[in-house]
């Protein structure tokens, strides 16, 4: 796909995307009220945890809108023949994922910033130590989440197959990632499993290298997984889109 193509078909699905309730939904309602509302209780009840406030809310977002909300255009496009559509003019499968891919992206990326600036503005949270690394994280988290979410999408039957297995990835991460609360409260078991999410080593590479604080893993062992994870998501995005029927019905 030419890059005029890739961006003209980028600029129509973002607008796509924010016509949509559902997407302004995953991508930005729920996650914000979420963030305010969790911000409050653990800033008067945890102070502790204001400290690392826009990471654990930031990848609280990421996850949910990635996992949740990335995979529902390519459910629907495969349900409306539009895969088809594109196969049929060429369209590389590749290419159709690098938009859903980059649109996710965009959408949060905003509201990780909100989230960022929000934890200093309104509750008062220390700004990273290093603010570059903090970003760097971030983007390596998106992109781990993002490839999950594509994965999901290409893979699941239909809308109710893709929630079923979005949630199946979504609620291990928030409930042992330690985003609500410390891994070291988990039991041994738990917290293993939990390495098997990007968030769980997003937050410790958020911890060792923006905020400069002891970690249970070293960071940088943490960010090469999270990566990895990633990689290996987005390879059977790719395997599967290429092996998918062009529609849910086939």
């Amino acid at each position: 796909m030419p890059a005029r193509a890739f961006l003209v078909h980028l600029s129509i699905q973002l607008r796509l995307d924010l016509r949509d309730r559902g997407t302004l939904l995953v991508y930005y309602l729920v996650p914000l009220l979420f963030f305010f509302v969790m911000a409050g209780v653990f800033s008067s009840t945890v102070p502790t945890m204001r400290v690392t406030l826009a990471a654990a809310m930031s990848t609280f977002a990421v996850t949910m809108g990635a996992v949740m909300g990335a995979p529902t255009p390519l459910v629907r496009m495969r349900e409306a023949g539009t895969l088809r559509v594109l196969k049929v003019d060429g369209v590389p499968g590749g290419a159709v994922l690098a938009v859903h891919a980059v649109s996710a992206f965009l959408h949060l990326f905003c509201v990780s910033l909100i989230i960022y600036l929000a934890s200093h503005i309104v509750f008062h949270a220390p700004l990273p130590q290093h603010p570059a690394l903090y970003l760097a994280v971030l983007a390596a988290l998106l992109g781990a989440s993002i490839s999950v979410g594509l994965a999901i999408g290409v893979t699941a039957r239909g809308q109710a197959h893709a929630t079923m297995l979005a949630m199946l990835v979504f609620l291990p991460s928030l409930l042992l990632s330690g985003v609500m609360f410390p891994s070291s409260l988990l039991p041994e078991p738990l917290a293993w499993l939990g390495y098997a999410f990007p968030a769980t080593h997003a937050l410790q590479s958020f911890y060792g290298f923006a905020y400069g604080m002891p970690t249970s893993v070293n960071p940088g062992l943490a960010l090469a997984m999270d990566l990895g994870l990633g990689a290996l998501a987005l390879l059977v995005a790719l395997w599967r889109f290429g092996r998918a029927p062009d529609t849910a019905t086939t």
